[in-house]
């Protein structure tokens, strides 16, 4: 397993419009971190399992790059979407919101599978359900715990798992 794999796999599942639409839908409803979403998901997808602690450390490490870079990047574009005369430069920031993502891939790898934790905080599954294991490590991200947002947690992975 890779960041490349992640990436990648993240990249395909995000390419399906409606599972684009409803994260997209998520993240402006509820502030999810797609891409820390992808990264729950896709480890399911892997058969792993993580832990609460693996989640915080991929909170602590994504945060700052999240505020200073990505956040203000998508705001921007957002933002410049009603005037026309803003469309070269909505494509170069969405250029360079990517890029952003993409580095933001790596602190999350980094965060979880580069840590000394790792082989007590991912431990491999293959007895559970791709889709068990899917609900399991994405009820580990912060937003997601102490029972919050059930059903949207619940549609999330029927979309990822078909797509799967």
């Amino acid at each position: 397993m890779t960041v490349d794999e992640f990436w990648d796999w993240s990249l395909a599942r995000y390419s399906d419009q409606p599972t684009r639409d409803y994260l997209l839908t998520l993240q402006a409803e509820l502030d999810l971190v797609v891409l820390e979403a992808l990264f729950a998901m896709w480890l399911g997808s892997r058969h792993r399992e993580w832990g609460e602690g693996a989640a915080d450390r991929l909170g602590k490490a994504t945060q700052r790059w999240l505020e200073a870079v990505v956040s203000p990047l998508r705001e921007t574009r957002v933002r410049w979407r009603s005037d026309p005369t803003l469309q070269t430069a909505r494509e170069h920031l969405l250029t360079l919101e990517v890029q952003a993502e993409r580095h933001l891939a790596e602190l999350i790898w980094d965060a979880v599978m580069g840590s000394s934790d790792v082989t007590t905080d991912v431990v491999y599954r293959p007895e559970i359900a791709t889709a068990e294991l899917m609900t399991v490590n994405v009820g580990r991200i912060p937003l997601f715990r102490d029972g919050e947002y059930v059903s949207e947690r619940t549609q999330m992975v029927v979309l990822l798992d078909q797509a799967t």
